[in-house]
């Protein structure tokens, strides 16, 4: 049964209160987060404000960066987005990461602690490109198997499986063959986890691709709230880079060969695709790379031309033949837009389809430059977040991408060319469990109206923006003059809900820098 949205009247006596005095306390909301309503995870104070520190950006992030709960959901008043990611529990950021290529990794469990970061380190190392000053990251180079020296793949592919929860591998076994087959003959590295907040798809991409913090390459969140004009915008805005203030290594290897390599970048919407494919021709000296999102507007590959070029492998490809084909239905749900029928496994196939079409349409291999291949695959995103990662749903879209994951990586094998294919696989994120109660699946509007009551009762409210799972809300600096209120008091009030886990002014954050240096 579906869950409507709580009243904000309701939530002032039960929802978000639920009988508390006061904040719970830090082993309250504990234990190991690893179930459908599972136990809570050993997350503390000092960890999310450490998180919050490597993504806090100057003029991009809140006053206050509002955290769930790891028992809670707060996400939007929409039934496609019942499920938000967003916070620091494991199911959120624990991600998988498998280096698999024979003569370039060699396979094994390693348990040094590895993040995207490193992942946009190890590829720069795989080129041969010199090390940026900006990068945060790593090159994983335990993991190579000549030793600490790499040799250049013919070919690097990076597939980002978009909200691939990491306890998949173990708990999904039997819905994930391939992925079961390439962990086991990769280099798996067990203990990968999202390093910053929040654990978005923006972000999460933008620092692959960049090799360094949210707090450097500036993307902190899907969307972008502007204080000044009071409007909140996608950060790739219009398929652009123009947010994006880091190179990324496609960026940098399309200017180390001139425009030479043959760079392609596939995603199942606009923001991961532009994040992987970098600032291409929309920076000064920059080439375009080859560049495809999924439009949900048309059900179409779109590009943006200014920066990159569509790839006219996929130029024809599109969604509406999938769906006439099931009478626009699937496992007894209607798909009635181009943007609905991404929730299902059908969308699986139609990316798939479209990362094999770009592969063996690419010109990767044909000379001695490697080439990169990168692509997020979307589709256990938009399904869990309408219904949840362990409904049946979500399992019928797991077998889908599966099945795909397994021809794409032959498609890249036969197109390696003498340097061989060195993949890698990874997420940007995870997914919550399903609360154990609906007390605690709320939304955002919840959220602030249930502050607002609180703080500034028949009032305007205090709070300027909060939406979205970018964690950050932004208040309105002279109501809080007005009411003789801080940052601080507005923070201590949202942590006596149950929903909220943690909330940490700027000001606690911009303390911890020096020690984070």
């Amino acid at each position: 049964m579906r869950r409507t949205r709580v009243g904000a009247v309701a939530l002032a006596g039960a929802v978000l209160i639920g009988g508390c005095g006061g904040p719970p306390s830090a082993s309250s909301r504990d234990g190991d987060g690893s179930g459908e309503a599972g136990g809570r995870p050993e997350i503390g104070r000092e960890q999310v404000v450490e998180a919050l520190a490597r993504g806090r950006f100057p003029g991009r992030v809140g006053d206050i960066a509002v955290i769930p709960d790891s028992r809670a959901i707060i996400t939007y008043p929409s039934e496609s987005n019942r499920y938000m990611h967003g916070g620091p529990w494991p199911f959120d950021s624990d991600v998988p990461l498998l280096l698999h290529g024979p003569g370039t990794f060699r396979p094994g469990v390693y348990d040094a602690p590895a993040s995207h970061q490193d992942i946009g380190a190890t590829v720069t190392e795989l080129l041969g490109l010199p090390p940026w000053g900006g990068a945060t990251g790593r090159p994983l180079r335990e993991a190579f198997a000549n030793g600490e020296e790499a040799g250049q793949p013919g070919l690097i592919a990076v597939l980002v499986l978009d909200a691939m929860r990491s306890d998949y591998l173990e708990r999904k076994a039997d819905l994930l063959p391939n992925l079961s087959r390439l962990a086991g003959e990769s280099a798996r590295f067990a203990n990968t986890r999202v390093d910053y907040l929040p654990t978005n798809t923006s972000t999460a991409h933008s620092t692959i691709a960049t090799a360094t913090d949210p707090a450097i390459h500036g993307i902190v969140g899907n969307g972008l709230y502007d204080r000044r004009t009071g409007e909140s915008k996608l950060a790739y805005e219009g398929a652009a880079p123009y947010n994006l203030m880091a190179l990324t290594f496609a960026d940098r290897w399309s200017v180390a060969t001139g425009g030479r390599a043959e760079i392609v970048a596939q995603a199942g919407t606009d923001y991961p695709a532009v994040a992987l494919a970098g600032h291409g021709a929309c920076i000064l000296g920059g080439h375009p790379p080859w560049m495809a999102y999924y439009d949900s507007g048309s059900g179409a590959w779109r590009t943006n031309e200014d920066c990159y070029r569509l790839p006219a492998a996929i130029a024809a490809l599109h969604f509406g033949p999938r769906l006439d084909a099931v009478d626009r239905t699937w496992m007894g749900h209607e798909l009635d837009s181009y943007g609905e029928a991404r929730r299902s496994s059908l969308f699986s196939a139609f990316e798939g389809e479209a990362a094999v079409a770009l592969i063996e349409g690419s010109a990767f291999g044909e000379d001695d430059i490697a080439d990169l291949f990168l692509a997020n695959l979307k589709s256990p995103d938009y399904v869990s977040h309408k219904y949840g990662p362990f409904s049946p749903e979500m399992d019928a879209t797991l077998a889908e991408l599966d099945g795909w994951l397994g021809r794409i990586v032959a498609a890249l094998e036969a197109k390696a060319g003498a340097g061989g294919l060195a993949l890698i696989v990874t997420a940007d994120h995870g997914m919550p469990d399903t609360p154990a109660s609906d007390d605690l699946w709320v939304t955002y509007g919840d959220v602030t109206a249930w502050l607002n009551e609180r703080v500034d009762p028949g009032g305007p409210g205090v709070v300027a923006y909060f939406e979205g799972s970018e964690n950050q809300m932004f208040l309105d600096h002279a109501r809080l003059e007005a009411l003789g209120l801080a940052p601080d008091d507005i923070a201590r009030t949202l942590e006596e809900s149950p929903a909220v886990g943690f909330a940490i002014t700027a000001d606690e954050v911009r303390q911890a820098l020096p020690a984070r240096r």
